[in-house]
This record gives structure tokens, sequence and C-alpha cells, in this order.
């Protein structure tokens, strides 16, 4: 399988640290959280990875290349322009040769660098082949969040809202019978999803969001929300205060 590390963010919510090193890098229990996300895609049974890369990118390079990692690890440059998520994965598919030997039906793992997170992986792999999906994102209706997903019975995408805007996507959705939940940061999505992501870019990739391109694709694409079927840690590392709250509730466990 292989996995992909969103690693390019520039982090300014994470000054001062941000200022000289790239956010991937941010320590958790004294390792950097890109490293960790790295182990939980090879537990899982990534053979090989790749990682974007904008913000300090060589020493995103060196970390890598200090690791286990570093034969097995492609990057993706996005210098000079961030191409968000979903610009990331269209440049991947055009750009990356062991991707573009993937089958379609290929699941690939795909996996914020400023998430942790320790549930089973390769559960939420067996759902999306067993669901048959075009992508699975890892979604918890128990989590506090201002932005939710909106999903049906059979924990298909319909939508989304903001309810601090009171703003709903697609305009006019009825979200009477629809779940709300807070999306994860991770996904497994099939190979040939991903190349359709790309082959709707113009020429120039344009910056976009994976999570803006499931909203305006989730009625003709098959989009799986997932949640763990047992209890797992979640931490989301974006501020200064979340990233010490991150490490005051792992340190000692990891």
């Amino acid at each position: 399988m292989t996995g992909i590390i969103f690693a390019a963010g520039i982090g300014s919510r994470l000054k001062p640290f941000t200022d000289s090193h790239p956010k991937a890098l941010a320590p958790v229990a004294g390792v950097p959280l890109l490293l960790r996300v790295a182990q939980k895609l090879c537990r899982a049974g990534v053979g090989r990875l790749i990682v974007n890369t904008h913000h300090f990118p060589e020493q995103i390079h060196a970390c890598i290349a200090a690791s286990d990692y570093a034969q097995m690890t492609d990057f993706s440059d996005e210098q000079p322009v961030l191409l968000d998520t979903g610009g990331a994965l269209a440049l991947i598919a055009r750009e990356n040769a062991a991707f573009r030997e993937l089958p379609d039906d290929e699941p690939v793992i795909v996996h914020n660098a400023d998430i942790y997170t320790d549930f089973d992986i390769t559960e939420m792999v067996r759902c999306h082949i067993s669901a048959g999906a075009d992508a699975t994102i890892l979604v918890d209706p128990r989590r506090e969040s201002t932005r939710h997903f909106l999903f049906d019975a059979d924990r298909r995408l319909r939508g989304w809202e903001n309810v601090t805007k009171d703003a709903t996507r697609p305009e006019g959705l009825d979200k009477s019978c629809l779940v709300p939940a807070a999306f994860g940061g991770v996904h497994v999505i099939s190979a040939g999803t991903i190349r359709r992501i790309s082959a709707e870019q113009p020429d120039v990739i344009e910056p976009l969001s994976i999570t803006d391109w499931y909203i305006d694709n989730c009625g003709s694409t098959s989009i799986v929300g997932y949640t763990p079927s047992a209890p797992f840690r979640w931490h989301d590392i974006g501020t200064t205060e979340k990233l010490k709250a991150a490490n005051d509730a792992l340190s000692g466990l990891l």
C-alpha cells in the first residue's frame, strides 16, 4: 500500500515554532509528529510513503533521511505555490512515478501530519474495501466542532455545515435525517479517485481543499464516514495550546 502524508502546511497558528521549523516536525512526546504518522502508516502495511513539502522543505528531507523511512519515501515539492490538500493529491497523481503504477481500486492512506491518532487504521482500510467506497474518511460524531460533515443512515456523505455561520452545503440540504460528525484528518482514497481529482484540475494545478471536493462531489461519489469501533486518542497539534495538550496527555504513554 501507499501512504501520503500532508506535511506542507505553514502552521501560522503554531508560531513561534513554525517561524523556523515546518509544522510537521513539532515534537509529540519527544518525537516529530511526522515520524509518528510514518510509523503508524507502516504498521498498517504501507510500503511506500509520499510526503508533500513547502515550508522549510529541507528540514522535512533531513528528518526523513535520518529515519528508518528514508528508502521508502518520495517527496512532492510544492514550491512556490502551496496547493492545499486536494491540489497536493492532484500533483502527486501527475508527477509521482510509483503512484502512476497503482491500479484504480488500490486503497491509498492519506494522513495529515498535524494529527496524532492511535486507532487501528487497518480496520479503516478493510471497511473502505468492503464498502466499495471511492473515499473513506475518519469522523467522530462525539467530538465537538463548529463544522461537521453530514451523513445518511448508510454512512454516505451528503453535505456539510458550519454551525457558527448557520451555513449548509449543498444549499437547501435537508439536515433533519442526517448525522453530523467532525472530520479527523485521515482518509483512505482509491487511487482512481485521486486520479479523477487530478484530471479535473487545469494544466497548472490550482490550490484545492479535499474537503471542498468531497462536499461538491458527494452526490456522485461514494464517500463514506468511518468511526473506529474501539475508543481512540485523537489530537490536533495545529496551535501551541493544542500541541501542549497533546504532549501533556501523551508523555509517558508513547
